[in-house]
């Protein structure tokens, strides 16, 4: 079971940014400032956020745009960023390459943004890290997987799309992020997976990060098929939430305030 030492307030903010718009959001209010191509600078997005006036200042963006690749750390050299990325991402001629050490499993997460987004939010968010959600997760679930000898499967919703994490123990099988516009599509792409890496029905145990009504008729259809479920911090939640990807109101406040208990 996992603990949160301390409570969340209205005023926590966490800063995502999505292919179509940027995400400033607290456990009772979402924000978004849309991303129009070509149509956004540091000048309009700064006088958008002087106008909201947001009263927490925040240390950490988390991308939900762009792809990611794990690079061991004694093998990454930083000059061929660029080619840990080309099988994945065909164009990144115009995008800034970001990385982030992963100490647990020693590896580099090598992620691309489509603009320099640390300096487009430096004016207001002094010193702010540009990370990606993935990068953020992976070291987080190789905690809470460590001892188990047999696969697990994590799976995180947020809006429109799903993001799967498959692990032996510590190590990191398998990474994706896949659409979901409704329960059976979701499925679809689940079990396609599930069935190359020959998980059968209740012969895994299957965790989804955190409990959100927004998503409680996803938790409903997969149990329907496989009952060895469980789900991470927070195991209920009474209120219904518009955040776009809402388990990060609760971990990126608080990761480091989790224990195993």
């Amino acid at each position: 079971m996992l603990q949160i030492d301390s409570k969340i307030t209205s005023n926590d903010l966490s800063i995502l940014i999505f292919d179509n718009r940027i995400a400033f959001c607290t456990i009772e209010q979402t924000l978004f400032f849309d991303i129009e191509k070509g149509n956004i600078n540091s000048e309009n997005l700064n006088t958008w956020i002087s106008y909201h006036d947001f009263k927490k200042k925040n240390k950490k963006c988390i991308l939900f745009e762009g792809k990611g690749a794990l690079v061991p750390k004694e093998l990454f050299d930083e000059k061929n960023k660029d080619i840990y990325l080309s099988l994945s991402d065909v164009d990144l001629k115009r995008k800034k390459i970001g990385t982030k050490l992963i100490d647990i499993n020693k590896q580099v997460f090598v992620f691309s943004q489509s603009r320099d987004w640390g300096l487009m939010l430096n004016k207001f968010f002094f010193d702010i890290e540009i990370t990606h959600f993935a990068a953020e997760l992976i070291p987080f679930l190789s905690k809470i997987s460590k001892d188990n000898l047999k696969k697990s499967v994590f799976i995180h919703l947020r809006k429109d799309f799903f993001d799967l994490f498959i692990y032996q123990g510590s190590q990191l099988l398998f990474f994706n992020s896949f659409p979901k516009h409704d329960e059976e599509e979701f499925l679809y792409y689940l079990f396609f997976v599930l069935e190359q890496f020959y998980l059968r029905t209740n012969q895994f145990v299957a965790t989804f990060l955190g409990k959100f009504i927004d998503y409680k008729k996803y938790y409903s259809v997969f149990q329907e098929f496989h009952s060895l479920t469980n789900f991470t911090y927070p195991e209920i939640l009474k209120i219904k939430s518009n955040h776009p990807a809402p388990f990060f109101s609760y971990f990126n406040n608080y990761e480091n305030n989790i224990r195993k208990v």
